[in-house]
């Protein structure tokens, strides 16, 4: 049965129901970007908001406010996140052996650090030829369509036909990346038919990486699947129970942010007429534009943690074993953090958003996601492309992921 707690105080509905009737497991909130009108009568009624479980399951405490999210992201001790980061109790890598996300000391920082140093700034810069070579051939092909998607042309395929070769992966095969990363981690009806969906997925990539994996063991190359198949773990090389969830985790991160950032940049920028902002802008808006853009998608809109131990939150008390949900896009939106958190301002400083998370569980792609976002719209504006929206964004129908499905445009070259 699912346990039941009292709520602090306000409500799923719309913005002037009360708190208690808020239910943040409705994903149309977040599709139908109502979200943030609930986030602001939570981060001002009940920062420490009790909701009910999923069927039958246990509730889940949610924290609003950005100065308890980051304290608590940072405090690993109390706040794990060994048993799970998703609101339901599963596991996207299922029932063996957990993957970074869902790890906590001793394990996750070794388990971590066998790629830190391939996504260091130094490292990241080093594949900006590529992902320039990438982007010009999705510009050229836009161009030549007109009128296209966005999603489907440019966004989907910029982050992975960069980061399947850098994983080791044919870029013949990035289309099945992408598939696999809809259907594990998305219960839209439009990618998922329900659970059965996810753990097909699970098994096709784990048995696609399986087949990579035995082929770099045989013929290293200078790829991170080489590199994860020569490393060690526990005094042991890994073994495939434990890549597999080590390689779901990185074909989700690896295109599921940058995508969306993409996505809703472009989105943003066409609804309030920044384009001129931003071409004349020049390097330095063009960076702090592009956290702004960070701050204000927020890509992963939450994450699970765990209380080790018995907490005490604003007069309430978080129980060792209940589940606490860090909502990021609310941090990003926290009046007490941030100057008019509901304008998208290209010059905003400072900005110490949380969209990449925080504490040791901060994302390790975010160097890289910056960088392709940057490199994009650097290419952009050196070819003096002109993106115009053609309809409203399709949105993913999602609490975990700020995603767009469909961003219908029409692309220029030259002067209007």
């Amino acid at each position: 049965m699912a346990t039941t707690r009292p709520c602090p105080g306000v409500q799923t509905g719309a913005p002037d129901d009360g708190p208690d009737e808020f239910d943040l497991l409705d994903a149309r909130l977040f599709a139908d970007d109502r979200d943030g009108d609930v986030f602001r009568r939570l981060r001002e009624d009940a920062p420490l908001f009790w909701n009910p479980g999923p069927g039958d399951e246990a509730g889940f405490w949610s924290l609003t406010r950005y100065a308890d999210i980051e304290a608590v992201a940072k405090d690993a001790a109390r706040f794990g996140n060994g048993e799970g980061t998703q609101i339901p109790s599963r596991r996207a890598e299922g029932s063996g052996p957990r993957q970074i996300h869902n790890m906590d000391a001793p394990d996750h920082g070794p388990m971590r650090r066998l790629l830190t140093s391939t996504f260091m700034p130094r490292a990241v810069e080093k594949l900006a030829g590529r992902v320039e070579e990438v982007t010009t051939a999705l510009l050229d092909e836009a161009l030549e369509l007109g009128e296209l998607d966005f999603v489907k042309v440019i966004s989907s395929r910029l982050p992975l036909l960069v980061f399947a070769p850098m994983l080791g992966v044919p870029t013949a095969d990035a289309d099945l990346l992408l598939r696999w990363t809809n259907e594990s981690s998305s219960e839209d009806p439009e990618y998922s038919a329900g659970p059965e969906t996810a753990a097909k997925a699970r098994e096709e990539l784990f048995a696609y990486y399986a087949g990579l994996s035995e082929e770099r063991r045989a013929c290293p190359r200078e790829d991170i699947v080489s590199t994860l198949v020569q490393s060690r773990f526990r005094d042991a090389p890994l073994t495939q129970d434990w890549l597999n969830p080590y390689y779901m985790v990185l074909t989700v991160a690896g295109n599921e942010t940058t995508r969306n950032l993409l996505s809703g940049s472009v989105a943003v920028l066409g609804q309030r007429d920044l384009w001129p902002r931003l071409r004349e802008g020049g390097p330095e808006l063009l960076r702090t534009g592009i956290e702004e853009m960070v701050r204000w998608m927020s890509p992963v809109v939450h994450m699970r943690r765990t209380a080790t131990t018995d907490v005490e939150l604003h007069g309430q008390t978080v129980r060792a074993g209940e589940k606490v949900v860090l909502w990021f896009s609310s941090a990003n939106r926290d009046e007490r953090q941030f100057e008019a958190p509901e304008e998208f301002r290209l010059d905003r400083t400072p900005n110490r958003h949380l969209g990449f998370g925080a504490g040791p569980h901060f994302c390790l792609g975010a160097h890289l996601a910056r960088m392709e976002t940057r490199v994009f719209y650097e290419q952009l504006i050196a070819r003096d492309i002109h993106v115009e929206l053609l309809g409203e964004p399709g949105r993913l129908l999602s609490n975990w992921f700020r995603g767009i499905k469909r961003l219908p445009v029409r692309m220029t070259q030259g002067r209007r």
